[in-house]
């Protein structure tokens, strides 16, 4: 396996570990994390919702302009947080939006930027519209800004909920708001568990390394790869079925113990709720009149 390749997984894996479960940024002493972890995601699931509905661009902005605020006032330095929202988060996401940009996946006539390639003739193919010309519209690069721009922020409010709350508290948090107990418990194995799969995969990797002598193709790089894939599909699979065993030997009965007790909201935990509530409705409605 080529060094780009292997440096990239190995940095893919502690990304994950690092920007999505990590809880040191749970125990400083900021904005976010002195709010009720009920009140807080209530809160951040309507800013999400919020951030789905809007249409407008500068709207969006201004929504992802208040999780960067959020991040501050929490003690998360930006630099920390900004590169894990608009790194790998705007690539797939633009990957999914970037072919509507291009007027042959679109269903009308749109405004042309760029002409890609002129035909002449009038093409038709299966699921697509009759086109001549494949261009760049106004209206597609427009809708595909959109899109991963409203993504983005979305997910910016679900990264920052993960980097300010427990795990725990978030897993009690869904059981006060009455989620099914299934949901959460498989939510608390997957998180328990994904780091043993993380490290698994690392050393699969560093193995699959200590092993490889002089350099190789890239399809037998690939044939590899896909070996230990598969073998990590198998061990994983393995593994859930001796865990539930270990569960079951240990009198488990599908229901599970809160780790911290539940706390009360207070004054500041309504107030934040209703600023969020009041900045959500005021940015929509001003979207509606402009």
């Amino acid at each position: 396996m080529s060094k780009f390749a292997d440096k990239t997984l190995v940095e893919i894996v502690n990304y994950i570990k690092d920007a999505v479960f990590s809880e040191r940024y749970a125990t400083f002493e900021g904005f976010l994390q002195r709010i009720d972890p009920k009140v807080k995601f209530v809160s951040f699931m309507i800013l999400i919702v919020a951030t789905i509905f809007a249409h407008s661009v500068y709207i969006i902005l201004l929504f992802f302009s208040a999780s960067l605020i959020l991040a501050a006032l929490s003690r998360i330095p930006l630099r920390f947080y900004i590169p894990r929202v608009l790194i790998f988060i705007p690539i797939f996401t633009g990957i999914v939006a970037l072919p509507y940009i291009f007027n042959i996946f679109q269903p009308y006539e749109g405004t042309p930027l760029i002409v890609i390639h002129d035909f002449q003739r009038v093409i038709e193919l299966p699921l697509l519209r009759p086109f001549s010309r494949i261009e760049i519209t106004r209206e597609g690069v427009f809708w595909a800004s959109t899109f991963l721009a409203r993504v983005t922020t979305a997910v910016s409010y679900a990264i920052l909920l993960m980097l300010t709350t427990r795990w725990s508290d978030i897993l009690n948090t869904l059981s006060a708001l009455r989620f099914p107990k299934i949901f959460v418990l498989i939510l608390g194995m997957a998180y328990r568990y994904i780091f043993l799969l993380l490290d698994t995969i690392v050393k699969m990797l560093f193995s699959r390394k200590s092993r490889a002598v002089g350099k190789e193709s890239s399809v037998s790089s690939w044939r590899l790869n896909a070996g230990i894939i598969g073998a990590l599909f198998l061990k994983s699979y393995d593994m859930s079925g001796n865990i539930y065993l270990a569960m079951l030997s240990r009198g488990f009965n599908g229901d599970f113990s809160h780790l911290h007790a539940d706390s009360d909201p207070v004054m500041k935990d309504y107030l934040f709720l209703t600023m969020v509530i009041v900045f959500c409705i005021s940015s929509l409605v001003v979207e509606v009149m402009a």
